[in-house]
């Protein structure tokens, strides 16, 4: 990613980006996580969603709730069902700074 001042290109936006602008999608999602409402952003590359995702998690945390951002890609490939959750499940808690009670 590369930023001269104003504009940035590639990548995901930081939170203080000047050249940001809010959209009625920030106002939604944030309301429906705020809300605890499940959430999905659905639309072609490049159209802001990381940068909505990383807007709507700083203002949740910001106000003292516990956020995870989760790249589900991550978890891995061609894996059981019970390995999948697993893993999603380790990595919400480390996400999340929970402790492995077992």
């Amino acid at each position: 990613m590369s930023a001269t001042g104003f504009f940035v290109t590639g990548g995901t936006l930081g939170y203080d980006a000047p050249s940001y602008v809010e959209r009625s999608a920030d106002r939604e999602i944030y309301s429906g996580l705020a809300n605890r409402q499940f959430c999905y952003v659905l639309t072609s590359r490049q159209m802001g969603k990381s940068s909505l995702m990383v807007r709507a998690a700083l203002r949740l945390r910001a106000e003292g709730r516990h956020v995870a951002v989760l790249d589900l890609a991550a978890i891995g490939q061609n894996l059981t069902p019970d390995q999948w959750y697993d893993g999603l499940a380790m990595m919400v808690g480390q996400k999340l700074k929970l402790e492995d009670r077992s």
